[in-house]
């Protein structure tokens, strides 16, 4: 089955052209010539982190070297592509909920 989107492509393009100009202010965009905000930040962060995972089999496991752009450093902690959180707390929570 071909692949959804190109990955690195997608990653690329948040760490190029998402950043705000303004480093010492920092922040993420949708698009360049958009300012960056809280809510863009969040989103292209969560996007990045779905990007380095795409094509990982279990959530347990560490994508390899190649799936992350730049230094292995810049991968991020996975989140729930639907619920746009941190995994550890998606599996809290739904722990809680379900034991109500």
């Amino acid at each position: 089955m071909e692949p959804l989107f190109d990955s690195l492509a997608l990653q690329q393009y948040i760490l190029l052209c998402s950043q705000s100009l303004q480093v010492q202010d920092g922040g993420l965009r949708d698009k360049p010539g958009k300012s960056r905000d809280y809510y863009h930040t969040c989103y292209c962060l969560s996007g990045l982190s779905v990007c380095q995972r795409y094509q990982t089999e279990d959530e347990e496991t560490a994508p390899v070297r190649s799936a992350v752009l730049g230094p292995y450093s810049n991968l991020l902690e996975p989140v729930h592509p639907l619920f746009n959180v941190v995994l550890k707390q998606y599996y809290q929570a739904h722990e809680f909920f379900r034991s109500l």
